[in-house]
Formats: C-alpha cells, structure tokens, sequence
C-alpha cells in the first residue's frame, strides 16, 4: 500500500495537473518465477510458460535456445511479442535468480486495472560484455510487441526514460514498426 501510495503521488507530480487529478499514470509489479508458472507444450525448440500476470494478463515467456521471449495477454503466444527478443544471448532472470520482476504501466477506469505497458529487464551476454536492457512492451487485451530497448548499464536515467517511453508512446504504437533503440554505446544488445 505505501509503495502504490508513492507511486500515486510521484505520478502526480510527475504529470500535468488535468491528468494527475483525472487519471493518474500507475506502476504496479509483478513476479516471474517459473515454478509457480504452467508449462506449455513445446514449441519445436522452445519451452515456454504461462504465467500470472497483471489485471488477469497472463504472461508468456519462452526460451529457444540462448534467448528469452516475453509477451502478454489471453493469446499471447500469437503476439509479435512472442517471436521479439534481442540480438544478444539474454535471459529475464539474473544470473543465480529464478525470479524476474515485471513493471506493468495501467490506468485505473473505476475498478479495473487497465495495462497498455510492461517494462522487463533482459540481462544480455554478448562475448566477455554483459549488459541490461530495459525493453518496453506494449501490452493491452489486444496487442503484445516491443516499442523500445534501452541499454539499462549505460543510462543513468534508464528506467525514468522506459516509463516515459511506455506513457507516450506504448498505446498508440503500431506493432508491426521496429522497435527503437537506446544503447548509450555499451553492453550488447
């Protein structure tokens, strides 16, 4: 309750008044850990789960090899989501965790909780150089694809810029563009 509290007042000051005192912009969290999660039939090469999700969101994640894929709601196995990773061998879970934490961005309409964003880090191995990305999903009842990749180790303001990105940009981007890329010039992506 205090962490959505200050989440709720930070987005008030964060926002222009008319929509901090209409709607305020939300983050709300939750866990990955696939133990808890169902197992999918295999995909030819790829082992993927169902897991929970936000606002009854379930959340598909998939390994094909040394890459991970993330991409939610009721079918999102058929999502661009589903097929998007990045370039680098990367993984949702740090290295020694088998947990990973989803940033889903919702608006509230009365009672419900309605997502239009996930941001998830990928903690990426490309050679000797390891890396995080923060990628920002679109992610409503509808849609799951990436919107943007930022290289988390070399912005400072890394999360501050994926929340900008989900809030401007994630409910109107059209899935089938390519995501942009913020790599600050260091980790692979």
């Amino acid at each position: 309750m205090i962490r959505l509290t200050a989440l709720t007042i930070a987005a008030g000051i964060c926002l222009p008044p008319a929509a901090a005192l209409g709607n305020p912009v939300k983050s709300l969290y939750t866990t990955v850990d696939l133990r808890t999660c169902k197992r999918l039939a295999a995909e030819g090469p790829r082992t993927a789960w169902r897991c929970s999700g936000l606002a009854g969101m379930p959340v598909y994640v998939a390994k094909g090899g040394p890459k991970q894929f993330v991409s939610a709601g009721a079918e999102a196995e058929k999502q661009r989501a589903a097929s998007q990773t990045l370039g680098a061998a990367n993984s949702i879970f740090a290295p020694g965790s088998r947990r990973a934490t989803i940033e889903w961005r919702f608006e509230r309409r009365g009672a419900k909780q309605l997502p239009y964003a996930m941001i998830v880090r990928f903690h990426t191995l490309g050679g000797e150089r390891a890396g995080d990305v923060l990628v920002v999903l679109k992610a409503n009842a509808r849609e799951s694809c990436h919107v943007a990749h930022i290289a988390a180790l070399a912005n400072n303001d890394a999360i501050a810029r994926a929340r900008a990105i989900a809030d401007r940009q994630a409910r109107t981007f059209d899935c089938r563009q390519e995501p942009t890329a913020e790599s600050g010039g260091s980790g692979p992506m």
